[in-house]
């Protein structure tokens, strides 16, 4: 990471010599000069995909469907409204498959027996191949954003993430064997 020095110095700072440190290499959002295009961009960013709001959604259809000189503008609401679509249904799937898990294993994903808590048992193989794929799609999708792109990588990260930790949480307790499966390795390392 590049950063600049500023002799600027706070104006409550104790300490002689104090400087700040600027980073150089932080991915800019896209230049937008048309409003009517901006607004819709920043409502988009700003909003939860979990559920895209209805407003938020013809705001961003009639921004793209405008005829504006701000070609580029237009083309990084059309991707960051992609995002926002594809997060909020990928979002509903892995909802689900956290549902499945809680139904399998209890909401609290352990179940009591005699006093004693233990894990639950083996996971279902359709479920189990069901978590691998998402993981491959929720890793394949992120690679898939460009190096201009890492503000909207940033969202999706941020939208899905939470998701995917859940679903690790509730896969913690299947037991080792479960965890060590090759094809779920992601349950080890991810968000360490």
């Amino acid at each position: 990471m590049h950063c600049l020095v500023a002799e600027s110095r706070l104006p409550f700072a104790m300490g002689l010599g104090s400087t700040r440190l600027y980073s150089t290499d932080i991915s800019q959002l896209p230049q937008i000069t048309d409003p009517d295009v901006l607004q819709p961009f920043k409502d988009l960013m700003a909003a939860s995909w979990d559920e895209l709001p209805d407003a938020v959604v013809h705001d961003a259809k009639n921004a793209l469907a405008k005829n504006s000189k701000d070609k580029q503008g237009q083309e990084a609401l059309t991707n960051v409204f992609r995002a926002a679509l594809a997060v909020e249904q990928f979002g509903g799937t892995l909802v689900s498959l956290r549902m499945e898990l809680d139904d399998i294993s209890g909401a609290l994903g352990l179940c009591f027996v005699i006093g004693y808590l233990q894990n639950v048992g083996p996971l279902p193989d359709d479920l189990r191949d069901a978590l691998s794929a998402a993981y491959r799609r929720y890793v394949t999708y992120l690679d898939a954003f460009g190096t201009d792109e890492a503000y909207l990588k940033k969202k999706v990260e941020m939208e899905l993430g939470t998701k995917m930790i859940h679903l690790k949480m509730r896969c913690s307790n299947f037991g080792s064997d479960f965890i060590e499966t090759p094809r779920l390795i992601f349950l080890q390392s991810m968000y360490l």
